[in-house]
């Protein structure tokens, strides 16, 4: 089995995607946030086994909506993006779950690897007029442990659990916008 696409590699067009997050405070809120600055491709192989992808997003790129929260968030406490100015995710294997796909891989933030598995949903192609391009849509959500990536501070005022959502189109060529 294989992805709905025809095999080749596709860049982010990040001007129509988004990376996000979501953490509880005080176990009564959700602070959601998106990194600014990301990049990252699919290649389709002729099987989801052949297939990968990859999204890389600069952690100072961090935008929550809140200077100060942000500025902390950066910090030495928190992700220390002095010294792991990265988050990266390369799949593992990707599978048929359900509607949509399991896609596993190895998920890094503040340089400590864990594997992690992204619930994805393919949601469409369609030519996009402006580039005359084939934009394929995804959407992708996981939890992840950040105790787990070595961010423990702040727990449990600051929820362990953050889960991660992207909505991505790739088109082909790959694009920096």
């Amino acid at each position: 089995m294989s992805l709905p696409i025809a095999p080749g590699t596709f860049g982010i067009d990040t001007v129509h995607s988004q990376l996000g997050f979501g953490v509880k405070h005080l176990g009564i809120s959700t602070v959601r946030g998106t990194f600014d600055r990301f990049s990252g491709a699919l290649f389709v192989g002729e099987t989801l086994a052949d297939t990968v992808v990859t999204i890389e997003a600069e952690m100072d790129s961090i935008n929550s909506g809140n200077t100060m929260r942000d500025q902390h968030v950066h910090g030495a406490e928190f992700l220390d993006v002095a010294n792991h100015p990265q988050m990266s995710f390369r799949s593992t294997s990707i599978t048929e779950s359900g509607s949509g796909y399991a896609m596993a891989g190895d998920l890094t933030i503040k340089g400590v690897t864990q594997p992690i598995v992204l619930q994805a949903t393919y949601n469409g192609g369609a030519l996009f007029p402006m580039d005359k391009a084939t934009h394929h849509g995804f959407s992708g959500t996981c939890t992840i442990s950040r105790s787990a990536f070595g961010v423990s501070y702040g727990v449990p005022m600051v929820s362990d659990d953050v889960t991660l959502a992207l909505e991505v189109q790739f088109i082909s060529p790959p694009v920096d916008a």
